[in-house]
């Protein structure tokens, strides 16, 4: 019995041994399955919980990712939209939003697509983001003004397809243009919807005037509220008007908003106000004794301008200040919003509306240019001219003369004036301090360009208003615009740049057939109507190059008598002793040098440019004074400063001196050779002598 106790015992013991590695069997091939690299099929519910999380991560990823695509033409057609430059890349435009109304019968179609244009390789991308701004019109952009890859979006219009009914945005984006992702900013105290107001930038600041309200297309609202956003803090500042308005802007909307030192510049814009007029009725019949009046909305166009003093410590305490009338303005218009470049307004084109009676609208489109002094509060035009040509004669006895060759000369001449640096800086100089402008590379890069070798027009383009303008560089870029014909609308689907600097003509970069909304299709009595207005138009244009011709004729009479009387004093005035070719005693002294000297030179004792020079010439022939200038400031900075500035700091601190001088100064200088031209000089020609010295001005040939 006891040996069967045993045996018992022992069997049941193997079977707990056997049950107990089948259980860890079991649990071994489950965790096997469970762990990465297995390949064996499993069940949903043996599947790991973090590849499940990184597989939802990823298709989340997928789903929010920004999309790039390169296009194969230019973007769909669009009014209102928004051009803007890329605030750190000198090679990017951003074009954004819009509306088109088009059809039979016409509908409004609006857009929130990005594009973005590279300057360089001519070349369109598009970018869509499941986080962008809702399609819109009429809205507002601007940079930071801190160097930042920003820009900053706020409002706009949707309108019903027939435009019966609209709303406005209230909604505030910033756009990453590195990244190209937009971000909402939700801010308390922000302004409310609108459209048609404007924005720019101070500091760390965004400011935003204006704009108005439109709750259908009979009602509409003007607005003259000033918002201040600081994006340091996130923080809206409202600045209400005052009970009066005399040191306020009045409404308005589609207005330039252009920077200032002091904070912004506002001009122009356009409104509608309350006027009462007399019955047409009761003034023919003349039968009642008591007019009466009628109440209407008569548009009113602003051609006033104020500077926006910010307050940088409390932006509540900002203030305006009206400016008076700007000098030379142009004539009166609206549809424009200045581009700025370098501190000028840049516009182009406009309307101006004439409202015979309530069904009668006449109206008068421009194709002109004019830049915008902001300092100066003077305008001046800008008028298309062929390329100058550019003589240097070399009496050093060397050949050659090429641009190779000009550009040995010029590196010469500037290690001899740093060397001069040298001994009154304390500084050692050397070749590899010297930056240069390699143009070999900025050949190369133009070559890479397709628009490199287009020929540029004189003539600007056709008339218009509402043109999308944006400055990168040195370059306006002009985009779509809308032109208007009794019930025709055309929608210009084109885009063109012009060289700010050089003002040798338009380039094409796109143009498409135009989009006609408002009609299908316009009929006979248009066409007549067109032929009976060019006709018109052809009268006024021949009326109006007389009186130009008549004008430059009595210009040049009174250059000729001012020519005259210049020889009489010359002869009056010849003494012994030795004469400058270029001064106003001698006997080689043209009319033409007599009329350069007739630019007024402000308070400012740096050399001005010539007339037809060009900012690098006016750097070489200059670089020394500007370059003595800056030496001269480290004087009164402290030692340890003045000891670090190495020379390659110093030369790019002059060219910082120089060409803002040459940019101040240059309406100025423009107005200059256009009188010269109408001399007869066209040139610009410097004379460089055997020790490098140069000296010049124009010569009449």
């Amino acid at each position: 019995m006891a040996k069967d106790k045993k045996a018992k015992a022992a069997e049941k013991k193997a079977r707990t041994a056997a049950k107990s590695s089948k259980k860890a069997a079991k649990k071994d091939k489950k965790l096997s399955k469970r762990r990465p690299g297995n390949n064996d099929d499993s069940d949903s519910d043996d599947q790991d919980i973090d590849a499940i999380l990184e597989e939802y991560k990823q298709k989340q990823a997928q789903h929010m990712a920004i999309q790039e695509s390169l296009c194969d033409s230019p973007p769909p057609v669009r009014a209102n939209s928004l051009l803007m430059p890329h605030p750190t890349n000198p090679k990017e435009l951003f074009l954004f939003a819009g509306e088109i109304y088009t059809g039979s019968p016409p509908v409004a179609k609006f857009y929130n697509d990005l594009y973005v244009y590279h300057t360089e390789r001519n070349e369109w991308r598009s970018y869509t983001s499941p986080n962008s701004p809702m399609p819109r019109s009429g809205a507002a952009m601007t940079s930071n003004g801190q160097g930042k890859p920003e820009l900053w979006l706020f409002g706009g219009e949707f309108s019903s397809p027939k435009q019966g009914i609209f709303y406005h945005y209230a909604d505030f984006w910033k756009l990453d243009c590195s990244t190209r992702e937009w971000s909402k900013i939700e801010a308390k105290g922000a302004p409310s919807g609108r459209s048609g107001h404007r924005m720019t930038h101070f500091k760390n600041y965004i400011l935003l005037f204006g704009g108005f309200q439109a709750t259908s297309n009979i009602t509409t609202k003007y607005l003259n509220d000033l918002y201040i956003f600081d994006t340091n803090t996130h923080t809206w500042y409202n600045i209400p008007p005052p009970a009066s308005y005399l040191a306020y802007p009045p409404p308005r909307s589609s207005f330039s908003f252009l920077p200032h030192e002091h904070g912004a510049v506002l001009f122009g814009g356009y409104s509608r106000v309350k006027a009462s007029s007399s019955s047409q009725q009761q003034l023919q019949t003349h039968k009642k004794k008591n007019v009466g009046q009628k109440i209407k909305d008569l548009p009113h166009y602003h051609t006033d301008s104020w500077l926006l003093r910010v307050n940088t410590t409390d932006p509540k305490l900002s203030k305006w200040e009206k400016r008076k009338k700007p000098g030379n303005m142009p004539a009166t218009r609206v549809g424009i919003t200045m581009a700025h470049h370098r501190g000028r307004g840049v516009m182009f084109g406009g309307v101006y509306d004439v409202e015979d009676s309530e069904e009668a609208l006449e109206s008068k489109f421009f194709e002109d240019m004019w830049v915008y002094a902001v300092v100066q509060n003077r305008f001046w035009e800008v008028k298309m001219r062929k390329t100058r040509k550019v003589v240097k004669k070399d009496d050093s006895g060397g050949g050659g003369g090429g641009r190779r060759d000009r550009g040995k000369q010029d590196e010469l001449e500037l290690l001899k004036n740093l060397a001069l640096l040298e001994t009154k800086a304390g500084v050692s100089v050397t070749t590899e301090d010297i930056i240069l402008p390699d143009k070999q590379e900025e050949e190369e890069e133009e070559d890479k360009n397709p628009l490199a070798k287009v020929e540029p027009s004189l003539t600007l383009p056709p008339a218009r208003f509402n043109v999308a303008l944006a400055v990168q560089g040195d370059w306006l870029y002009m985009y779509g615009g809308t032109f208007e014909k009794g019930d025709i609308e055309i929608t210009f689907d084109e885009m063109y740049k012009v060289n700010l600097e050089k003002l040798d003509g338009v380039i094409q970069i796109f143009k498409r057939e135009s989009v006609v909304g408002g009609e299908e299709d316009m009929d006979v009595d248009d066409e007549d109507d067109e032929d009976d207005e060019d006709d018109s138009m052809d009268d006024e244009e021949e009326s109006e190059e007389d009186e130009e011709e008549k004008a430059k004729a009595e210009e040049i009479r009174r250059k000729q008598e001012e020519g005259r009387k210049a020889k009489a004093l010359r002869k009056e005035s010849i003494v012994e002793t030795p004469m400058s070719p270029t001064s106003p005693t001698s006997p080689v002294f043209s009319e033409a040098s007599a009329a350069a000297t007739e630019v007024t030179e402000p308070e400012s004792t740096l050399p001005l440019p010539l007339p037809f020079e060009t900012l690098r010439e006016y750097f070489v022939r200059t670089s020394e004074v500007f370059q003595a200038e800056v030496v001269e400031e480290l004087k009164f900075k402290p030692v340890s400063v003045a000891e670090s500035t190495t020379v390659k700091e110093i030369r790019t601190a002059a060219f910082e001196m120089a060409e803002k001088r040459w940019w101040d100064v240059r309406e100025e200088v423009r107005e200059e050779e256009r009188k010269l031209e109408e001399l007869g000089v066209t040139e610009s020609v410097v004379m460089t002598g055997e020790k490098g010295e140069s000296s010049g001005g124009p010569r009449r040939r």
